[in-house]
């Protein structure tokens, strides 16, 4: 009898071409702006704040995005909060990079791509009626550019969305993680004794519950810029003060005894805002990448407590 040998194709390796894909995948949080008509036929021009997390699966093969981001009016009204899915890697056979999207419209696509340089690109495939192409532009170690342009019937590219992403250092979610829990369990209830009365440096952020609709209120840094305050993120945006604010769109800050509404809550990076303080507190607040910046609402709503 002859035994005849199976073929079976042996498992692909991440190589070198996985290593370069992830250069461009990287943990961060951004701030950008969404073109006029960039959603579709009417859409508004729009700003946006948001952060991606990424991890390998298969061996180190595929690249894992998740990203989310909050899209507001020009005005601070919060629109929607958009997500999308994405899976990368290296096509061996084609010889060219491969992705698959999926986003909370319902859409998804299979997409080509490259790596020229510092540049990473990918583009739709087949003959789709509106084509995407998606850019990462590396700005630095900690920062890159990333665009999302379309083409309608094989017209011209036009910008769709634009966003400057700052990188989350490697290692700072976990020690991250272990503070804010000893903060929201242990040094929140006590610091909310003092935090918003007068001559006390921590204000008093009050905010809705974005699940549970719950009123809930926390202690934190907040400093008078024109026309709102500005809010320091030492911890990221992923507090669940931060996310309740952005998510309700408003909420109140107490500072020096003295009650405000906000509204129009956004994610903005410090070089924004920071000029409006005083040198004290930019000294204090350096080096802390992202504020959320608040707008106060009408006097007619604010109150006032000793």
């Amino acid at each position: 009898m002859t035994t005849v040998p199976i073929a079976v194709p042996t498992p692909v390796g991440a190589g070198d071409e996985v290593a370069a894909l992830r250069r461009f995948h990287r943990d961060t949080t951004w701030t950008g702006t969404i073109a006029a008509g960039g959603m579709g036929p009417g859409s508004p021009a729009m700003t946006a704040a948001g952060a991606g997390s990424h991890h390998l699966i298969q061996d180190g093969r595929w690249v894992v995005g998740d990203y989310h981001q909050e899209q507001y009016l020009d005005d601070g009204t919060h629109v929607l909060t958009w997500q999308l899915h994405w899976v990368a890697g290296w096509d061996p056979q084609r010889r060219v990079y491969r992705a698959v999207l999926a986003d909370c419209y319902g859409h998804a696509e299979v997409m080509t791509g490259h790596i020229d340089g510092d540049r990473l690109v990918f583009e739709s495939t087949g003959d789709p009626a509106v084509r995407l192409r998606l850019t990462w532009d590396l700005q630095g170690p900690d920062a890159l550019v990333w665009r999302n342009e379309s083409s309608v019937n094989g017209g011209p590219w036009s910008l769709v969305e634009e966003y400057r992403c700052t990188t989350v250092p490697d290692g700072h979610s976990r020690p991250n993680e272990a503070v804010r829990r000893f903060n929201k369990h242990v040094l929140n209830p006590l610091m909310l004794r003092l935090a918003g009365r007068r001559h006390w440096y921590a204000a008093r952020v009050e905010h809705i519950g974005r699940r549970s609709g719950r009123h809930y209120a926390t202690p934190a840094v907040a400093r008078p810029v024109p026309d709102g305050f500005v809010l320091p993120l030492p911890y990221g945006r992923d507090t669940d003060w931060c996310l309740n604010l952005l998510a309700a769109g408003r909420g109140a800050v107490t500072v020096d005894g003295a009650r405000r509404d906000v509204v129009a809550p956004r994610v903005v990076p410090a070089d924004e805002v920071i000029g409006s303080l005083t040198p004290s507190w930019r000294r204090w607040l350096g080096g802390i990448p992202e504020f959320v910046l608040v707008r106060t609402a009408p006097p007619d709503r604010e109150e006032t407590h000793a």
